[in-house]
């Protein structure tokens, strides 16, 4: 199967456009100066995902009340075959780790990969559309954890092979239990690998965090294509590491994803037909006739 990946955006290209901007700039830099906006710039209103992430069984879908499994050089599943991800650490989920991820990386872009960046859990909570609460900061630093704990390894035909990396590469609480408490975390420098070569998806974030996690991992697969094929149900499903009982109750599911994923205006038109689910990314445009182009 033939796999387009162009990073995609729900906004009009710009005359220069940001990847060429930031292709321009990466060529002056080292590899120790290069941030991640340098390699894949995208807006401040948009978050990022590697399409070879977003493709895979990282984020789960599994029910909360749940325990996350503990894995040990566990291999993830793929929908590309020629991708391998072997993944250590605890289970990560759709429903808060990704969009954690997801933010930890907006605030880091414009450093230099490896170098500390701060926030405080305020800004996080608040960033993610949570409430700030002990609730809340308290899943906050559950998920700086796991992601901060995980190691993986990563082999495809695009990339070769990345030894042990980790989503978050350091993550502490400075000052905890002062007004001055913040959270400095680093991502490491190989992530760029994964997002280089315009092989990234980004997203409106307003609209994708506020997406069920079924709907949010059926957009990451979408997203991350021009033009997507049909995937199988099945398939689907083991990219979500769901254990939905039977095929019948996941397929209601996904339609009901798909209907969110419409009603977000983030795909123009999401369907599931036969074991199939399928998008039309845009509107289609329409045509016009010689005596429309006339008057």
């Amino acid at each position: 199967m033939k796999i387009d990946n162009k990073p995609t955006t729900n906004q009009n290209s710009r005359k220069l456009t940001e990847n060429e901007d930031g292709a321009a700039v990466a060529q002056n830099k080292t590899k120790e100066q290069l941030s991640l906006f340098d390699v894949a710039p995208w807006p401040d209103s948009m978050r990022a995902i590697p399409n070879d992430y977003a493709r895979s069984a990282l984020f789960t879908v599994k029910n909360k009340r749940q325990p996350r499994e503990s894995y040990q050089r566990k291999e993830i599943y793929h929908v590309n075959k020629d991708v391998r991800i072997t993944y250590t650490g605890l289970e990560l989920r759709a429903d808060d780790d990704e969009l954690v991820w997801q933010q930890v990386l907006e605030y880091a872009k414009r450093k230099p990969m490896g170098e500390p960046v701060t926030f405080t859990f305020y800004e996080l909570c608040n960033d993610l559309g949570w409430s700030y609460n002990g609730r809340y900061i308290e899943k906050a630093e559950d998920c700086l954890t796991r992601l901060q704990a995980t190691a993986m390894q990563f082999i495809s035909d695009r990339i070769g092979q990345l030894e042990s990396v980790s989503l978050i590469g350091r993550f502490r609480v400075l000052d905890r239990g002062k007004r001055t408490s913040r959270c400095e975390v680093s991502v490491e420098k190989e992530m760029l690998q994964l997002f280089a070569g315009e092989h990234y998806s980004k997203f409106i974030w307003e609209k994708y965090r506020k997406l069920s996690p079924t709907a949010r991992r059926l957009f990451d697969y979408f997203g991350s294509h021009r033009d997507p094929f049909p995937m199988p149900l099945e398939k689907f499903r083991l990219m979500c590491g769901s254990e939905t009982a039977t095929p019948r109750k996941w397929k209601q599911q996904v339609s009901k994803a798909c209907d969110e994923l419409n009603n977000s205006g983030l795909i123009y038109n999401a369907y599931v037909n036969g074991n199939m689910v399928a998008c039309q990314r845009s509107k289609p445009a329409i045509a016009r006739g010689p005596a429309a182009a006339d008057s």
